[in-house]
């Protein structure tokens, strides 16, 4: 099914508008955006949104390299449906480029995921007082760097108005986490984490059960969220009931 740009446009913008909020930085170069960050991944060292013509996509791609290289990163470019020229795969492509990761788009098909919760999880809104434990339960199975950059993003975040964050809880102790970003009439969910020894017990059903329903009651209209293309993640969203939107690829240099 071809992406619709309207509904495209509103995943990418939320996207955005999280990683501004303290994961990334970014730059406009006239006819593309530029991400750099402290994080030392490929998705937040990037050039994206491009929205430039034929003749000038070289340039533009010459600048933003020569950018991400002053901060130590290689070249590295992430592609939407949305991106313009048309053939901006076939140049990426030209310069020995290569696809490393690919990730899907995911809207809700109906109204809302039909899957009970589970009756033994819990799940509240996060208050400052435990943004620290949400953090490095989100972060738990991430390197070091990631416990300390979700620590400095929920913290500058959890006050800031559209931030929603989640914790479900098993007998007392937290299991799993959500981030929901409301922007306008769209959500966008992110940060949906269980913990290691409470995988397949239905933590993150519960997590985006109660999220979507907080959503609908704030008259969010859209809902989104962005997974890894065919892992576990995509066949859960998939068994309740999210579809694709569209898929980004992120392009790095040819290896060997």
């Amino acid at each position: 099914m071809k992406p619709d740009p309207v509904v495209s446009l509103q995943i990418i913008n939320n996207e955005r508008l999280r990683r501004a909020a303290g994961w990334a930085e970014y730059r406009d170069l006239g006819g593309a955006l530029s991400l750099t960050s402290d994080a030392p991944v490929a998705d937040l060292h990037c050039i994206e949104s491009f929205t430039t013509n034929a003749r000038a996509v070289e340039s533009l791609l010459d600048i933003g390299f020569a950018l991400l290289r002053a901060f130590d990163r290689e070249p590295a470019v992430k592609a939407t449906p949305l991106d313009q020229p048309g053939d901006l795969a076939k140049r990426l492509a030209r310069r020995h480029m290569a696809i490393r990761e690919e990730s899907v788009a995911m809207v809700p098909r109906g109204a809302a995921p039909s899957a009970p919760p589970p009756a033994d999880v819990s799940v509240r809104v996060v208050t400052p007082d435990d943004a620290i434990a949400f953090a490095d339960t989100a972060s738990a199975a991430g390197p070091k760097w990631m416990r300390a950059l979700m620590r400095t993003t929920t913290l500058a975040s959890i006050n800031e108005p559209g931030h929603t964050f989640y914790v479900s809880t098993v007998g007392g102790e937290p299991a799993g986490t959500l981030h929901m970003l409301e922007d306008g009439s769209a959500a966008g969910l992110y940060a949906l984490s269980t913990l290691k020894a409470h995988r397949g017990h239905g933590i993150a059903t519960a997590l985006l059960l109660r999220a979507i329903a907080d959503a609908r009651m704030r008259t969010c209209d859209f809902i989104c969220l962005r997974t890894a293309a065919g892992g576990d993640a995509h066949r859960l969203f998939e068994s309740l009931g999210f579809e694709e939107a569209h898929r980004s690829l992120l392009w790095e240099p040819r290896r060997g």
